[in-house]
């Protein structure tokens, strides 16, 4: 499983207070105009069919399963421009996104 996350993206995530007993998680939903958006959240809490998908100090990105198949080679970035800024998930396996971004299709 190989997922990127830029300095400026792990520079913002650690501001979120993730630390040995809070992570990151990652799901995939359906949902917006192509499909299937990402869903990301503060947890504390692993459940049985988790998988850590990025791990480097204290920062730790967790999906389940179901969630995994889509996440390979996902690269995570942050924008602090004025007109759209936050996290942005780029994915190579998306082949469609709806105009705003929000979702994709694979």
């Amino acid at each position: 499983m190989a997922v990127e996350i830029t300095e400026k993206a792990h520079a913002e995530l650690m501001k979120l207070d993730v630390g040995p007993d809070r992570f990151l998680r990652l799901d995939i939903v359906p949902g917006g105009c192509s499909g299937m958006t990402y869903k990301a959240a503060l947890d504390s809490a692993l459940r049985p069919d988790d998988e850590i998908i990025y791990e480097e100090g204290p920062l730790r990105i967790v999906a389940d399963a179901g969630s995994v198949l889509f996440l390979d080679g996902l690269k995570i970035d942050y924008s602090d421009d004025l007109i759209r800024s936050g996290f942005r998930f780029l994915s190579p396996k998306s082949v469609q996104s709806c105009g705003c971004g929000a979702s994709f299709a694979v």
